[in-house]
């Protein structure tokens, strides 16, 4: 073989593609013929019961995990948050909850695993004797005597 240049220059200049007559009058009837009562819609996705209570249960959980990762968290109270609550509130509030003397007295009782004397007792609760003295009903002990 002879390597020779291509020349486009010399090529003929004759249209080799032919359309059959009448083809472009005829193709939108021929185009709606075939696409008419054949389409069908496939849906991208298909819903059943079991994606239904997948997608509650993934949904619930999210808020769940939400609700408890964003609760504020309460911190314990310290010693200075109750010493300015007055002594009648707290009697009040023992009386609001139904709990009885005895049962806070059962309760020192039952904890023996701090062993304390009562003066010691005391000087734990900084309770002053002004306070002692406010809290005794002395009507009925001079009644008494």
């Amino acid at each position: 073989m002879k390597n020779e240049k291509f020349d486009l220059e010399n090529l003929p200049r004759e249209n080799i593609f032919k359309v059959p007559d009448n083809y472009f009058d005829e193709l939108p009837m021929r185009v709606q013929a075939r696409t008419s009562g054949k389409a069908k819609r496939i849906p991208l996705v298909s819903w059943s019961k079991q994606r239904t209570w997948a997608s509650v249960a993934a949904c619930s959980t999210i808020a769940i995990l939400g609700y408890f990762t964003l609760m504020p968290k309460q911190d314990s109270l310290g010693n200075e948050a109750l010493s300015g609550v007055q002594n009648t509130e707290i009697v009040n509030y023992l009386i609001q909850e139904n709990i009885n003397q005895t049962d806070v007295a059962e309760q020192f009782e039952n904890n023996k695993s701090t062993k304390f004397k009562d003066s010691e007792l005391l000087d734990n609760l900084n309770v002053t004797d002004k306070d002692i003295l406010q809290s005794i009903d002395t009507e009925h002990i001079q009644e008494e005597i």
